[in-house]
C-alpha cells in the first residue's frame, strides 16, 4: 500500500516546478553561484551592511567561498570558517584562483577560534539552520564581535516551504511538514532513480540520514 501511495504522490510531485538553485554541476560552479548570491545580498541588504571598506568580517559557515569573495571585493578584511575541511579547501582554491587573499579556517560555529571582539561584522548566510547548537553559536558570535559590531543572519526556517532542504529531489513545498518520513524516503528513492542512481534505495537512505542529522529544525520564533 505504501509503495502505491508513494507512486501516486510522486506523480503529482513531478508536476510541480522545482526551485531554481544554481551551481549544482560541480564545486567550482557552486562557488560561482555563491559569489553571485553574495553580491546580490550586499546590494539588496546594503542598509544593514553599510560600507564594508576596511571592516573586519567573519563569514560563518562560509561554504565554498563564493560569498566570502564577494565580501572581500567590497573592501572587507575577511575570514571564512566552515566545519567541513573539504569546503574550506574549495573556498581557498576559489578565492586564490581569482587573485584574492582571504583567510579560511576549519572550525565549529559554537567554538570559534578567535579572540573576543575580533570582528566588526559577522555574517552567517545559509548556515544557521545547520548549526548543531544554534544558541551556543549565537553566543560565540556575540563574543567575537567588537563593541558596536553587528551580526547579520540569513537562514531557511524549518517551517518555511523549503525548510527540508530536499528541494533538489522533492518539489512539494512544506514536504517535511505534510509528508511522513517514510514517504519522503520513498520519494527520494524514485527521484534518485530517475536521475540515474545505480542504487537508488541506498542513496535515498543516505539523503534521509543527512536530513535527520544536518538540520537543527530551527524556526523563526526559536
Amino acid at each position: 500500500m505504501k509503495r502505491f501511495v508513494a507512486s501516486f504522490v510522486y506523480f503529482f510531485d513531478r508536476v510541480l516546478p522545482g526551485p531554481r538553485v544554481g551551481g549544482r554541476g560541480s564545486a567550482e560552479a557552486y562557488s560561482r553561484w555563491e559569489y553571485e548570491t553574495g553580491k546580490e545580498v550586499l546590494g539588496t541588504y546594503a542598509r544593514h551592511f553599510a560600507s564594508l571598506e576596511g571592516k573586519r568580517v567573519l563569514d560563518v559557515g562560509c561554504g565554498l567561498g563564493g560569498k566570502t569573495l564577494a565580501y572581500l571585493e567590497a573592501g572587507a578584511r575577511v575570514v571564512g570558517i566552515d566545519i567541513e575541511a573539504a569546503n574550506v579547501a574549495q573556498a581557498s582554491r576559489f578565492t586564490k584562483g581569482r587573485g584574492a587573499r582571504a583567510e579560511f579556517a576549519v572550525g565549529d560555529a559554537s567554538r570559534l577560534p578567535f579572540r573576543d571582539g575580533a570582528f566588526d561584522l559577522v555574517v552567517a548566510n545559509d548556515s544557521l539552520e545547520h548549526f548543531a547548537d544554534p544558541a551556543a553559536a549565537l553566543a560565540d558570535i556575540a563574543r567575537v564581535l567588537a563593541p558596536g559590531g553587528s551580526a547579520v543572519l540569513f537562514f531557511t526556517p524549518w517551517k518555511s516551504p523549503l525548510g527540508s532542504h530536499l528541494y533538489d529531489y522533492i518539489h512539494t513545498p512544506w514536504c517535511h511538514l505534510v509528508y511522513p518520513e517514510w514517504l519522503l524516503e520513498e520519494l527520494l528513492e524514485r527521484s534518485t532513480a530517475a536521475r540515474g542512481a545505480t542504487e537508488p534505495e541506498s542513496e535515498a537512505k543516505r539523503l534521509m540520514r543527512e536530513y535527520r542529522s544536518e538540520l537543527n529544525r530551527i524556526t523563526a520564533a526559536r
